[in-house]
């Protein structure tokens, strides 16, 4: 599928207001509420019914299986972010979470055939 400007604002649109509207949650609830809406699955589905939509069912269900994966390096992330955070600040932790991200999302694509 080649992106159209449409796609691309629509995604840029959609993206934009979920991550509003988590920081919205997280000054009204507290930030576990706002991480726990930014965590959800909702920006992951609208994006696998639209492979669905412009390439079927197979390519939407093979996206799936890159979406378990990445939703295990996901847990990885905010784990190894949670930790260093406080250790080396936020920039020192984004890399090392970024870090463990990539080494989790690349061995657990080497297990899964």
């Amino acid at each position: 599928m080649k992106p159209t400007m449409r796609y691309i604002l629509f995604d840029f649109l959609f993206g934009g207001l979920l991550v509003a509207g988590a920081l919205l949650v997280a000054s009204l609830l507290g930030p576990t509420a706002g991480g726990i809406l930014a965590g959800a699955p909702i920006r992951t589905g609208s994006v696998i019914f639209l492979e669905y939509l412009h390439k079927g069912l197979d390519s939407a269900a093979e996206m799936t299986r890159g979406v378990v994966l990445a939703m295990f390096s996901n847990v990885f992330f905010a784990i190894a972010l949670y930790i260093s955070l406080p250790r080396v600040g936020i920039a020192g932790g984004f890399l090392i979470a970024g870090a463990v991200f990539v080494i989790a999302a690349a061995m657990l694509m080497n297990l899964v055939p």
